[in-house]
């Protein structure tokens, strides 16, 4: 088993069905579990074609140490969610996300909605190498369906307040898991909805399971077409949101955290360290702070379990909405959302906030070097500039903008992210790190980075 060792990431299980990640493989995790993590699994999955294989297989390695199951079928993230924080289960949800299809990975949390990632995932990969966790015959856990896809969607209807506001909505589910509630939840809330890519494709053969702008370039003319107050569209398991204005324009995450933020009560807000500094200087203007967090989903939810929060927002599209309800749920964030929309009485388009330019660089570096480069530019920096943080890499605030440096989790490369008001500041500070990156290469003795 030692060839399947690196599926297990940091925060979850991944890799290619077939040739890493196998039924068999998830045989085996499920056995894993029940050593580490006893107790009654609910078991679910999104809808990509080799979901339904690796759920029964996680199954059936779960059954037979011992465990009970309770199977979910498919759904949203947010479902699996629901299911540790409000049903109290153990859960393993079976999903790569946004990948492509030939992925796929699993998900898994603790009744109290934490996840397991990290030293757990280690312990479990050891687990299941050594296959110590069968159990005789009569010890079998029990097998049960349960119907939590519509527990989920009821508790969806009472979340947000009632609003006055009709709102069209142009929806594009990716032909994802959150084709199975969206439509469907925002008619129920009465709201007229344009879906798109609302047929399940297990495959995700027409734009991907990723939302980008480049992916969703179609979404401006089909809201503009249909006068539409708002467009949203979904990655492939429902966690991650991308929105448009009236106008058909891209909404960055922080843009749209802000108008969420605009119609709550004031308070902390959680953010990852690559978020823009408007995020910080509106909440602060209102008298709360910013829990700056390393990049990384987990890393915003662990924040948001131990803070009273209002909000969370992570620079790639993940929030964690009405005060952490449901956590980083993708279709509540949409909720909070159309709720703030019919609180303020506006056109999204005139409630964002203008946002400075952003860049962002990979430079090549070997694996070897990377971390030591990154490491170096933090003992430079921190005797150089006065705010510096270094959570994640090394990020400098300046007077004309910020840039954090990241040494990438899955390539040989470090990751360069700049903020700035204007293009002349974009490149002198460019040209600033490029030159700091070279400089702490040759003091290490290595090559120069590729650009």
């Amino acid at each position: 088993m030692d060839k399947y060792r690196h599926i297990f990431r940091a925060y979850d299980i991944r890799g290619i069905f077939g040739e890493d990640l196998t039924p068999i493989v998830a045989v085996k995790i499920g056995g894993a579990l029940s050593k580490h993590f006893p107790g009654v699994y609910c078991v679910c999955s999104d809808l990509r074609s080799s979901s339904q294989a690796l759920k029964m297989a996680l199954s059936s390695g779960l059954l037979g140490s011992g465990q009970n199951v309770v199977d979910a079928g498919f759904g949203p993230i947010g479902m699996a969610i629901y299911a540790t924080k409000h049903l109290g289960y153990h859960v393993a949800y079976v999903t790569a996300s946004h990948l492509p299809p030939e992925w796929n990975g699993i998900k898994l949390f603790k009744p109290n909605g934490l996840p397991i990632c990290e030293e757990d995932l280690e312990k479990l990969a050891e687990t299941v190498e050594r296959e110590e966790f069968w159990v005789k015959a009569g010890e079998e856990g029990k097998y049960v369906s349960r119907d939590v896809l519509s527990e989920y969607y009821d508790f969806l209807l009472k979340v947000p307040k009632k609003t006055s506001r009709k709102l069209k909505i142009v929806v594009d589910c990716g032909n994802g898991a959150a084709s199975l509630v969206v439509p469907r939840l925002l008619r129920d809330l009465g709201h007229d909805v344009i879906g798109i890519n609302c047929d399940v494709d297990p495959l995700f053969r027409v734009r991907g399971s990723e939302p980008t702008p480049e992916t969703t370039s179609f979404m401006g003319k089909l809201i503009r077409d249909f006068n539409a107050d708002l467009g949203v569209s979904f990655d492939g398991d429902g966690d991650r949101a991308l929105f448009f204005d009236e106008k058909g324009n891209t909404v960055t995450p922080e843009q749209a955290a802000l108008v969420m933020l605009k119609a709550a009560p004031p308070g902390d807000v959680v953010a990852n360290v690559e978020c823009s500094s408007v995020v910080e200087r509106f909440v602060q203007d209102r008298g709360g702070k910013v829990v700056k967090v390393p990049v990384g989903r987990i890393h915003m939810i662990f924040q948001a379990m131990k803070s009273n929060i209002v909000l969370g927002v992570e620079s790639s599209g993940h929030y964690i909405p009405y005060g952490g309800v449901n956590l980083d749920d993708g279709i509540l964030a949409v909720l909070q959302l159309i709720e703030a929309l019919g609180t303020l009485d506006a056109p999204l388009s005139s409630l964002l906030v203008p946002m400075p330019l952003l860049r962002k660089i990979k430079i090549e570096i070997s694996d070897e070097v990377k971390f030591r480069v990154v490491d170096w530019l933090k003992n430079t920096y921190l005797s150089k500039y006065e705010k510096v943080s270094t959570i994640d890499g090394v990020r400098v605030d300046l007077e004309d903008g910020w840039f954090l440096v990241r040494a990438s989790n899955t390539e040989p490369a470090i990751r360069v992210t700049i903020e700035s008001n204007n293009t002349e500041g974009l490149d002198r500070i460019e040209k600033m790190v490029r030159k700091d990156i070279e400089q702490a290469m040759k003091s290490l003795g290595s090559s120069q980075a590729k650009k």
